[in-house]
């Protein structure tokens, strides 16, 4: 049975994935400030392959080492899933909350180094590892107003190309950077309901879900799953 590790499960991307996994007989160690009624259910009801584990990613002291991953893996073959991620603080360069900054970096790039770092450690042993970083078409285009998003998304990416490049000629070792594209989830809502005065992209992400053209997060985890997650 695949040993999974996955951010972000509360809503959106990271609860359609989660639903998926299961779904597909997978044990899910899950991480996060928050968890579903359901996900908290199914803890309960099936401990031995759902593992809700309450951290705060922007307190990188949170974020899970490597002996308590490696008891949750096993040996088995073992998936991390970069899935959280936030967009705040939205808005012009100078005018930043800093707090909201360190938050957004310990977020999406400082967690996402840590956890693989204790991950790769823990799955030394395992037969077949992937690791997956939820990106952005954010990494590789300015934003307006989305500095913070677009350096740490494009960081992210960075990172996982050189470990990419570390494990080249190791079979075992597949990783990816996946750009879901946009979707209908509570971030986007989000984003066109900032009130920012630096924003000048709000009024086409605002037309896409008036217009209906936001696919939903279970479509979006349907195709990641078929694209990276089918084999064993």
């Amino acid at each position: 049975m695949r040993a999974v590790v996955i951010t972000g499960v509360s809503r959106g991307l990271g609860a359609a994935l989660f639903d998926a996994l299961y779904e597909r007989g997978d044990r899910l160690f899950a991480i996060g400030r928050r968890f579903t009624e359901a996900q908290q259910g199914l803890a309960a009801t099936d401990p031995d392959r759902v593992l809700l584990r309450h951290a705060d990613l922007g307190v990188p002291d949170e974020v899970p080492d490597a002996v308590e991953l490696a008891d949750f893996l096993r040996d088995s073959p073992a998936v991390l899933i970069h899935n959280a991620g936030v967009v705040e603080p939205i808005g012009a360069v100078g005018a930043l909350p800093g707090d909201q900054i360190a938050t957004a970096v310990a977020v999406n790039l400082t967690a996402p180094l840590l956890l693989t770092n204790g991950f790769l450690a823990a799955a030394e042993r395992s037969e077949q590892v992937r690791v997956l970083f939820v990106s952005s078409g954010a990494a590789h285009r300015v934003v307006e107003g989305w500095a913070t998003y677009c350096a740490t998304k494009a960081g992210g990416e960075m990172l996982f190309d050189a470990v990419a490049e570390q494990y080249r000629d190791d079979p075992r070792v597949e990783v990816d950077n996946v750009n879901p594209g946009v979707m209908d989830t509570d971030m986007q809502a989000a984003i066109r309901g900032s009130t920012s005065g630096y924003f000048p992209d709000r009024e086409r992400y605002l037309g896409l879900y008036e217009r209906g053209q936001l696919p939903s997060p279970a479509e979006v985890a349907a195709r990641i799953v078929a694209q990276h997650l089918t084999g064993e």
